[in-house]
């Protein structure tokens, strides 16, 4: 009964009140802290909301996407052509066109609010069913708050970071479910918006390979062959060549990145080969500590929550593109971290010093201002993150094959949510309501 409680949507009614109130994942009543939280939210929405209605061109990566699927539209390369260096795959090309219809100031607000809508709810899936933690109301809230503080860079610009977040995040819930092709759909939506997003995708489906592989192959090539709707095979297979050809090509060039190449060049200048080199280790690093931790570990969410984990600090330190608004792929983890380091009495430390590490080097203003004092403060970011990665491999080390202590849902408890969603797909509205689902 209560895991039925705790699936309900996202707004409910008070009785007490008669009025509409986002209650705790977890439920229980709302504590001042839980309420200050999803008000600031609001209030950070209605303020972004605002400003893609002011602004759609100027600050907004809307701008970009709008360039790029005009010229996707005419026809046109929109890697060649774009001066806002249109990254975007032809499947996001065409599925960004609905979008196209609308006056350009609603276009703009539709795709802020899909982009905060989304990763709210990644969060609050998060909170529910992933990450290991006994919820309370006003933790519920330090991690919200403590999430904006870090994320409102990058959600604030307009881009892909956020939609690619929740599409992973969904993965993992569908695959929590046991809704593997649902899964695979998630993981494959997110590669045609940025390639990048296909580490997540291949470490999840080394944990699962029966389930995800031929299913993420599939989902992989259908949403490929989506701009076929509008375009014929030779012009669909011409932009993919292109887009591979900008991505390896022209947009390789560095901007202002923050990541180990940053590190590296307080020491010395690295070479393209030697830097690869040292991706490629990461990766195969990453890779065996997620096999380790899926041979040790029988629990689901718990291994979910590694993956996710490993796969942000290794794109945020050895992955291609990381620049400041990238990081808020790791705000709600280094939230967590901190809650969960502090209800559990050790690793307080070092979860603070990857957060506030993350935090201030998200400040512009803050780097511009120790830049000449210390040139270290330009690799505040990866070593934030370097230390988030070791303070979870350490955590991880611990974690038995069972979650039950920490007041998640156990196997048992997901096969009675999926019963009770079967009952309720399947069975009359009356006979549900006689069976109590």
């Amino acid at each position: 009964m209560e895991s039925r409680q705790t699936a309900r949507t996202f707004f409910n009614e008070l009785r007490s009140n008669g009025r509409l109130e986002i209650l705790p994942a977890h439920g229980g009543a709302p504590t001042p802290l839980f309420r200050l939280a999803v008000t600031l939210w609001i209030v950070f929405c209605v303020v972004c909301g605002c400003k893609a209605l002011i602004s759609p061109v100027k600050h907004n990566s809307f701008h970009a996407f709008q360039i790029g699927t005009e010229l996707w539209l005419a026809d046109l390369d929109p890697y060649l052509n774009s001066f806002y260096e249109f990254r975007y795959g032809p499947a996001f090309a065409e599925l960004f066109t609905p979008l196209m219809i609308l006056p350009e100031r609603l276009a703009s607000l539709a795709w802020m609010w899909l982009n905060l809508g989304v990763f709210l709810w990644s969060l609050r899936i998060l909170m529910r069913d992933i990450l290991p933690l006994r919820w309370t109301p006003d933790r519920e809230g330090i991690f919200l708050l403590l999430v904006m503080a870090t994320a409102y860079r990058g959600l604030w610009s307009a881009q892909t970071n956020g939609l690619i977040f929740a599409c992973v995040v969904a993965a993992m819930q569908a695959i929590l479910l046991g809704r593997w092709t649902l899964a695979a759909v998630c993981l494959a939506f997110p590669v045609h918006i940025k390639i990048w997003p296909i580490a997540a995708a291949l470490l999840l489906v080394s944990c699962w390979p029966r389930r995800l592989a031929a299913r993420f192959c599939l989902a992989l090539t259908a949403i490929g062959v989506i701009p076929l709707l509008t375009k014929s095979w030779p012009v669909l297979a011409q932009r993919y060549a292109d887009w591979f050809g900008a991505i390896w090509g022209p947009m390789q060039k560095r901007h202002d990145y923050h990541d180990a190449w940053t590190m590296w060049e307080i020491i010395a200048t690295p070479t393209v080969a030697d830097y690869a080199l040292l991706q490629l280790s990461g990766a195969l690093f990453v890779f065996a500590l997620c096999l380790w931790q899926r041979q040790k570990c029988g629990d689901a969410a718990r291994l979910c929550t590694f993956v996710l984990g490993m796969w942000t600090s290794w794109q945020l330190v050895l992955g291609p593109g990381t620049e400041r608004n990238t990081f808020c792929l790791l705000s709600p983890l280094a939230a967590w971290g901190v809650v969960s380091a502090f209800s559990m009495g050790r690793g307080q430390l070092m979860t603070l010093c990857a957060y506030a590490l993350t935090f201030l080097a998200s400040i512009g203003q803050f780097e511009r201002a120790l830049a000449g004092v210390c040139p270290l403060v330009s690799a505040a970011h990866p070593i934030g993150v370097c230390l988030f990665a070791l303070w979870l491999v350490n955590l991880a080390r611990g974690w038995e094959p069972t979650r039950a202590d920490q007041g998640m849902p156990t196997a048992e408890q997901w096969l009675s949510v999926r019963r009770d969603a079967l009952y309720r797909r399947l069975l009359p509205g009356k006979m549900r309501r006689q069976a109590g689902v």
